[in-house]
């Protein structure tokens, strides 16, 4: 009977070792990710916790008048950004009708339910991204949208 007892305390002791290894490593683990990660100045790894990037002009260190001027370029330069956005949803919807026409009926209803599938998702890069999907069965005229993505 001693022989047994024994035997379950070892089993014990081994089973706790163990626990407390495994404890211990992934302290070390994560303390050692945080260093070297920090170390590097790259994005910590999964689970550890991300903080994004500052700002470029915090980075720079910008003065209070380098930051105004660097605001008001930004401004001013927003309604080009728009301008340039517009013209390229116009493009990707000239692109979509195009491809449209192509296709066969059946072909045109597998490609607006793609389509449709990536707008209420966000992907793609059509002119609906975000926005409500548009497209179905309909075909696409001029300045109406055939689907995302394409």
């Amino acid at each position: 009977m001693p022989n047994s007892k024994t035997k379950s305390e070892a089993g014990l002791l081994v089973l706790v070792v163990f626990a407390l290894g495994l404890l211990v490593g992934g302290v070390a683990n994560h303390l050692w990710g945080a260093r070297v990660w920090s170390s590097q100045g790259g994005p910590p790894p999964r689970g550890m916790g991300h903080q994004p990037p500052p700002p470029m002009s915090q980075v720079l260190g910008l003065s209070p008048d380098q930051q105004k001027q660097w605001d008001t370029i930004f401004h001013d330069s927003h309604p080009q950004f728009e301008a340039l956005d517009a013209q390229r949803n116009d493009l990707h919807l000239q692109v979509r009708a195009k491809i449209r026409a192509v296709l066969t009926p059946e072909q045109q209803v597998k490609f607006d339910a793609i389509v449709k599938e990536q707008d209420a998702h966000g992907r793609g890069r059509g002119p609906n991204r975000g926005g409500p999907p548009l497209g179905g069965d309909r075909a696409a005229g001029p300045g109406q949208h055939p689907g995302p993505g394409f």
